[in-house]
């Protein structure tokens, strides 16, 4: 199993691919991230010391856009 990020045009799109198939596509490395971070919040929602640490470690406000 082998899978890439890569840029896509020069709007900054990201696109996930594994196995030579896209799987995903962002509209931004920030959106990425952002999206990779609410999953980890969300499979830690019943260990409110790791998300304080993730939020601590990102500082940034979150969006769901």
């Amino acid at each position: 199993m082998s899978a890439r990020l890569y840029y896509l045009g020069d709007q900054g799109a990201v696109v996930l691919e594994q196995n030579g198939l896209p799987v995903d596509q962002y509209p931004s490395a920030a959106a990425l991230v952002e999206t990779h971070l609410l999953g980890l919040l969300a499979t830690t929602l019943d260990q409110p010391a790791r998300c304080a640490a993730l939020r601590a470690i990102y500082q940034t406000p979150l969006t769901t856009d």
